[in-house]
């Protein structure tokens, strides 16, 4: 059934393809039209305030950032009427995803990252965060945990676009290393990564990646035999999923290569012994050797429209089949040559950013909050979310709560990647939940501010910041609802959290005007009876859309 669905989408799209009116004619910068065309300035423009800051997280948070609310809005007048400070932020948002970082600028933020000695080795005690620096190829969980320290740490950009993907890709079917094959390990993590980063950077096209891809020893050690190479081969990159007999006759022409035993390290080694006999395949192409099966799979017609399937998978995971189809013609209509053509047509689309809903995934959600509540790991000082924050995202431990694992969300692990649709089962949900809300919601010392670095609500001093002062009890909530959720909270949600809020006795009445205010320093106490409710909310967990 999984491989009839597969066959009808394919179909479905490749009849889309012909009459999609979104062909952009030979144009230098990639554009898609039909139901991929992109949401533009003007119409963002037109959106309520409140809107325009939801959507700006939802394209952020897809890419692991986030925006604190008072970088967004002038608070200065409170919230009662918010006004966005930028008009240009879409177009922004897509000029810096274009623009090259300095180089010495990002060699510094490495530096940062990691901690260098005077010889250039990593040193974790100027380091900003901590890393595995087991030796045991096994254990060390390094490969998994710089990515997510690079794609946190670089600014908006192409470089750090660049990572982000990579790290998308090495969790689907399409790169997987699946490290949890006896025959794969940490090694094949790492040199995945680095494979589709530096491909990334030269901008290399789609058909160039899968062509260097297909030979690797990371491809080989997971499909481990000539036949199984040529089935995955047809069911990763074309979405073929009945290949019998074209898979049998692949193995024939590859059968001069095979993978050694785990004695002998997994390697690729060749006999003395090649094909000699064309094979055809698909009906109309004849292969010899492996070389000319990898040929025909990168130049392949269904190898765009099957690429841009699995991306839109996840990213529209909750789109109905009728439009993830549409997005798919339109975009393989439009002539897409590289990963980001793919990716940026997606995420800027006006059919993501105004008409999807999906879950967010475990990192799409606390790396935004990280940006958004203004989380330093230099200023943190509780819970799991501080300097050693990557070594429990990714530890195999399942009593660590913010690790990906217990989550069924590891990264780089399994073979067929990560499900397009974010587990919400009850042992994975719970995790989760726990993750956020426990180890960071209701710990407000992990974004409070101080020893040098301004928070959430105090300056690097640990004084209140002058907006937050500010404002009045229910401005307050708005800031932290707007914070969380990109809306205010609803009347009877003011009602209800302030009357829970003042029998703690956070707030205070001045007993000549009546004005109700906050107690001075109780804007961590607040802070956490507010985001506990909202943890309990579904809608936090969601993308939401607009329309």
């Amino acid at each position: 059934m999984h491989a009839l669905k597969k066959c009808l989408l394919l179909s479905a799209i490749t009849l889309l393809v012909a009459c999609d009116p979104g062909q952009p004619g030979g144009k230098a910068e990639f554009s898609a039209g039909g139901r991929a065309a992109a949401l533009s300035q003007a119409e963002y423009n037109q959106l309520p305030p409140e809107q325009q800051y939801q959507v700006a997280n939802k394209l952020l948070a897809t890419f692991f950032k986030g925006m604190p609310v008072d970088a967004f809005f002038d608070l200065r007048q409170g919230t009662d009427n918010l006004s966005p400070r930028s008009a240009t932020f879409l177009d922004d948002v897509r000029a810096a995803l274009k623009t090259r970082m300095n180089p010495l600028d990002k060699q510094a933020i490495d530096i940062e990252i990691d901690g260098l000695d005077a010889e250039g080795n990593p040193d974790p005690t100027q380091a900003k965060y901590l890393f595995d620096t087991n030796g045991d190829a096994q254990r060390n969980q390094r490969p998994r945990q710089i990515p997510l320290a690079r794609i946190k740490e670089y600014p908006l950009s192409r470089d750090q676009f660049n990572q982000w993907m990579a790290y998308f890709l090495a969790n689907t079917i399409l790169f997987s290393p699946a490290e949890e094959m006896d025959s794969t390990d940490m090694n094949d993590v790492q040199n995945m990564y680095r494979f589709l980063v530096d491909n990334l950077e030269k901008n290399n096209s789609i058909r160039q990646i899968v062509r260097a891809n297909l030979p690797s020893l990371a491809r080989w050690r997971v499909s481990r035999s000539p036949e199984n190479h040529a089935l995955e081969a047809f069911e990763l990159y074309l979405g073929l999923f009945e290949t019998e007999e074209d898979s049998y006759r692949g193995g024939i022409a590859c059968k001069d290569l095979y993978l050694t035993s785990e004695a002998d390290g997994y390697l690729i080694r060749r006999n003395d012994f090649p094909n000699t006999e064309p094979q055809l395949i698909l009906g109309s192409s004849y292969v010899t050797s492996c070389d000319d099966l990898y040929d025909v799979i990168a130049g392949h017609p269904l190898l765009i429209p099957r690429v841009t399937e699995v991306i839109i998978n996840y990213l529209m995971s909750g789109a109905p089949l009728e439009t993830r189809t549409a997005m798919i013609a339109s975009i393989t209509a439009s002539n897409p040559q590289t990963f980001a053509d793919i990716f940026s047509a997606i995420i800027f689309s006006r059919e993501y950013l105004l008409n999807t809903e999906r879950p967010k995934s475990f990192e799409e959600n606390l790396f935004s909050l990280l940006d958004t509540f203004k989380w330093d790991p230099r200023a943190s000082n509780a819970g799991e979310v501080d300097r050693r924050i990557f070594m429990r995202m990714t530890s195999t431990n399942i009593n660590e709560r913010i690790a990906l694992s217990p989550k069924g969300w590891a990264n780089m692990r399994y073979k067929i990647g990560r499900l397009p649709d974010v587990p919400l089962d009850g042992v994975s949900f719970a995790s989760y939940h726990k993750g956020l809300r426990e180890e960071f919601l209701i710990r407000p010392f992990s974004f409070r501010g101080g020893n040098g670095f301004d928070g959430m609500f105090y300056d690097e001093n640990g004084d209140s910041q002058a907006t937050i002062a500010a404002m009045t009890p229910e401005s307050f909530l708005d800031f932290l609802f707007l914070s969380a959720l990109q809306r205010k909270p609803a009347v009877a949600e003011v009602t209800d959290l302030l009357a829970l809020i003042d029998s703690q006795s956070y707030l205070q009445t001045d007993t000549s005007t009546g004005e109700v205010s906050i107690r001075s320093g109780r804007y961590d106490e607040i802070s956490r009876i507010v985001f506990d409710y909202i943890s309990r909310l579904p809608e936090f967990y969601y993308f939401k859309a607009i329309n």
